[in-house]
């Protein structure tokens, strides 16, 4: 028998963010499904119900939800709030508003409202005269797709999943720079001269040719 007792939704966001906190503990992602078994090992309310108040705390902004490789899981916004973003003049949150699209992984793409909810709930923001979180994102957004980290369609933004993270484009340099290759000016297209020289065995017959030479573009 599942419990039938009314509960508010406020005490539903105390046991989910308590089940969070013991997931992340225990080096696990936080997904719907162990959300609600961690729910039920102290109280027993179906796993739709738990969904249910789970999805109400991420309207509400006590519970983020995020995105990654196409998986879903749930912050503790509160946890999070320790990274603070200042706001000032000349400041680019270009990389902020593509890791907020990211990971909000909305499938028709993040308003700027949305984001500007995800930065809000994920920092602790502290903002200038000169400049509000708000004006700093309008400005961010554009500068994200010239950079190709987000696509716009629309009034909604998009990761850009086909352009190199940062991690990815060091780990390339720095192979190339173990075999010697510099950055991509150093290729420059070389002409080197080929020999060809060999011989053909046939059935009862052995036919030797070349030396043919020839020459070739190659990048060294």
């Amino acid at each position: 028998m599942y419990e039938q007792e009314e509960v508010p939704q406020t005490v539903w966001s105390r046991w989910i963010l308590a089940a969070i906190r013991k997931i992340r503990s225990q080096k696990q992602r936080p997904s719907v499904e162990r959300i609600c078994h961690a729910i039920k090992q102290h109280h027993n309310y179906h796993e739709d119900v738990v969904a249910e108040h789970l999805e109400a705390a991420v309207k509400q902004g006590t519970v983020l939800k995020v995105y990654n490789k196409g998986q879903s899981s749930y912050k503790d916004p509160g946890g999070l709030q320790n990274r603070t973003l200042n706001i000032e003049k000349g400041c680019d949150l270009s990389k902020v508003v593509a890791k907020a699209v990211r990971e909000l992984g909305e499938r028709d793409g993040s308003t700027l409202k949305s984001i500007e909810k995800y930065v809000r709930q994920s920092h602790t923001i502290v903002e200038s005269a000169e400049k509000d979180l708000k004006t700093a994102l309008a400005f961010a957004v554009k500068r994200a797709v010239s950079k190709q980290l987000i696509f716009q369609e629309g009034k909604t933004f998009k990761y850009n999943f086909n352009h190199p993270s940062p991690g990815a484009k060091k780990k390339l340099d720095n192979t190339r720079g173990s075999l010697g290759f510099g950055d991509d000016s150093d290729m420059q297209p070389k002409v080197i001269d080929v020999r060809i020289e060999g011989w053909l065995i046939y059935p009862n017959i052995t036919v030797g040719f070349g030396p043919f030479s020839y020459r070739k573009k190659v990048f060294l």
